[in-house]
């Protein structure tokens, strides 16, 4: 039987370049988070030809698609590829040697930069927080892929912000996420996901040496107390949930009290987020990503199940994933009081 093995497989401008990388390949890392930010790429390469230091001088803007490929990975025959999505050259340099070597950085930003770079001011009016999302996804030159409830929004202001920023917090705000990756935005709800089954589950001897845990009371909430006077409708919405000592206050704007409720809710599981967190390192898990569950057993009140925000690949001698996670805790969904009054 051939040994274990991981490599990474290379288009370079929708060229294949697998052939010309792989044997200079120093080492390979890929960053998949559930939300918040972009994906990136770090490959580094020796450059014994002096090529990418001449005929083959990158440019910012380059697109890469890597795949990692596993040979026998968990057994005879176990050959898995994983696709890493599609990524630009963002930054990039050279070391002296000998050899010359090449370090490379991509992100999973749309080919329209200008979704990241260029403040827009924009009044989106009578329309879902789907089409919305659509008409950002447009201007980018990419899809929308839409796995969240239908909310509706009378009115919300774009002021001076880019398009990432500005739907990544409207998405925030009604308690859903935004990732980009191959070349979508994808929206979905981070509570669906923390329902779903563990996909593994983790004793301490999965684990390298080095894993940490910890977890804060500060910045955590037993309550909220949410109340916003609307002065066009004459309105002041008031919504509590939860109760206890530790209670967050909010006066997010809200057109309805519909829309009071899924802020409140939303804002007091937002600050509850990432309490308590681990990050550990384990021989790489095909087919393991962003935003799946995990079962942590055998390390006494540790135990529980883990989301995962973050997931580094990397490959050079061997391929290890680090796992950044946080543990699943249970959401606010009722409210105790929600009421509107006139002015």
């Amino acid at each position: 039987m051939e040994p274990r093995s991981a490599t990474v497989a290379l288009t370079y401008n929708d060229v294949s370049a697998t052939a010309s990388i792989t044997p200079t390949l120093g080492s390979f890392s890929y960053t998949d988070v559930a939300s918040g930010s972009s994906d990136s790429i770090s490959v580094e390469l020796t450059d014994k030809e002096r090529r990418w230091i001449g005929p083959w001088f990158p440019e910012k803007g380059d697109t890469l698609k890597p795949i990692i490929q596993t040979r026998n990975w968990d057994g005879e025959g176990d050959n898995r590829n994983f696709p890493c999505g599609t990524f630009q050259v963002d930054d990039f340099g050279f070391s002296g040697g000998p050899p010359i070597k090449l370090s490379l950085q991509g992100l999973a930003i749309p080919s329209d930069s200008s979704f990241k770079t260029t403040e827009r001011t924009i009044t989106y009016e009578d329309a879902t927080l789907k089409e919305i999302g659509q008409e950002i996804a447009g201007r980018a030159g990419i899809s929308l892929v839409y796995e969240a409830d239908t909310v509706s929004i009378k009115r919300v202001e774009q002021t001076n912000q880019t398009d990432c920023d500005f739907y990544n917090k409207l998405v925030t705000q009604y308690g859903f996420v935004l990732k980009i990756y191959d070349n979508k935005l994808v929206v979905f709800s981070e509570a669906t996901y923390e329902g779903k089954a563990v996909k593994l589950t983790l004793t301490e001897t999965d684990l390298d040496p080095g894993w940490s845990w910890d977890t804060a009371l500060l910045g955590t909430y037993t309550g909220i107390k949410y109340q916003y006077t609307n002065a066009d409708k004459n309105k002041t919405f008031t919504v509590e949930a939860g109760g206890g000592k530790r209670i967050k206050t909010s006066n997010t704007a809200a057109d309805n009290l519909a829309e009071a409720i899924s802020i409140a809710l939303a804002e007091l599981n937002e600050a509850n987020k990432g309490t308590t967190t681990m990050s550990a390192t384990i021989k790489a898990v095909p087919g393991l990503i962003a935003s799946d569950c995990v079962e942590i057993k055998g390390l006494g009140k540790i135990d529980g199940k883990y989301y995962i925000e973050k997931i580094t690949h990397n490959i050079g001698d061997g391929y290890k994933m680090n796992l950044e996670m946080r543990r699943v805790e249970k959401r606010f969904t009722s409210v105790t009081v929600a009421k509107q009054s006139s002015k």
